[in-house]
């Protein structure tokens, strides 16, 4: 590949290209192998990593011409505060959370170049962590506390009436 090439694909300013270029550069051998590769097979791998499990999970019934992109996914991952996303940001946070596993976080974090810091830091803001099974999972995850909202009110009310008599004697006592 070509200077140009490889700062268009790689997006580094050519200016580093040239000091990676000098013999006495730290860098010079990635220079050269940069150089040694081939701009077909880079773009086809680019391709590649753009046809994700998470692509099939995040675009689930949604039309083509609205289906979510690689950078808006990664966009929406790289935000510091729920409460600026956009509404289509906040549906990919509601979708990744909910239908993916932590399996999928790994391969999730290698694809779209996204720390675990970063999906924690929105994990934690989500509405979403209330619900008992993302919760389960993530929490887990991410080792943190649940929130005392998780059980649902509809789980607290399904204690036989004899169970609840006992129970409270027992905080009573």
């Amino acid at each position: 590949m070509t200077k140009t090439e490889i700062s268009n694909m790689f997006d580094l300013p050519v200016s580093t290209l040239n000091d990676w270029e000098k013999k006495s550069s730290r860098k010079n051998k990635l220079y050269h192998f940069l150089r040694t590769l081939d701009k077909e097979s880079i773009e086809k791998q680019n391709r590649q990593k753009r046809e994700h499990r998470i692509f099939h999970i995040l675009n689930k019934n949604i039309p083509k011409e609205e289906q979510y992109t690689f950078d808006e996914i990664r966009e929406a991952f790289l935000k510091d505060d729920y409460s600026k996303a956009t509404m289509r940001e906040r549906i990919v946070y509601a979708k990744f959370f909910k239908e993916c596993d932590v399996d999928d976080l790994k391969s999730f974090e290698e694809t779209f170049h996204v720390s675990k810091r970063q999906i924690k830091k929105i994990y934690q803001q989500i509405p979403e962590r209330s619900l008992r099974g993302v919760a389960q999972v993530w929490d887990r995850r991410f080792r943190l506390k649940h929130l005392s909202g998780n059980r649902g009110q509809a789980e607290q009310h399904t204690l036989p009436p004899a169970l609840q008599k006992v129970l409270s004697r027992r905080h009573n006592v």
